[in-house]
Formats: structure tokens, C-alpha cells, sequence
């Protein structure tokens, strides 16, 4: 993708890969923050439309999602994005 500004006012942020993810949960009152391993922003926690959208650099990377409430546990599951196919850059 080239052009993209909705993920970053940055130009070198505005071309490559992205994933687009929304997670499903009915939890009420439920905080998710995802984080992907290594990347340069650090955790985000996602608003009530619970969609992420991240630029990719590799298919190695992480994803780590992570849900609070208040009252329970908090859950973290980590998942490898190994199996992405990722387009090459244009030039």
C-alpha cells in the first residue's frame, strides 16, 4: 500500500504492509491493549471499535494481545505472524 495516512503523518510511515485486525469480544467494561513485539509505538489500547491497524516490516514479528477487567485475571496471548505473505516494496 503507498499513500496510506490514516496509520501516520509520517511519509516513510505512509507505504508497506499493513494489518488490519478486529478483535471480537462481548466483555463489558473489558480493557484491550495489543503491542506488536519489537515494534516502535509500544502497547496501544483500542477504543470501542477494538480494530487495530499496524504496518508490518516482516513476517517474523508479534503480535501480543492483552485483556484486563477489573475483578479478573489479566490474559495475554502471543501470536507469530509468520504465516503473512508480504508484498515487496515498489519502487
Amino acid at each position: 500500500m503507498t499513500g496510506y495516512t490514516g496509520f501516520s503523518g509520517d511519509p516513510a510511515e505512509q507505504q508497506g504492509n499493513y494489518l488490519v485486525l478486529h478483535i471480537d469480544t462481548d466483555v463489558e467494561g473489558a480493557t484491550i491493549q495489543v503491542e506488536l513485539i519489537g515494534g516502535a509505538h509500544g502497547p496501544v489500547t483500542l477504543d470501542s471499535d477494538r480494530t487495530l491497524i499496524s504496518r508490518i516490516k516482516n513476517k517474523g514479528e508479534k503480535i501480543k494481545i492483552t485483556a484486563s477487567k477489573e475483578g479478573y485475571p489479566t490474559v495475554s496471548k502471543t501470536y507469530t505472524l509468520a504465516g503473512l505473505k508480504l508484498e515487496p516494496a515498489s519502487n
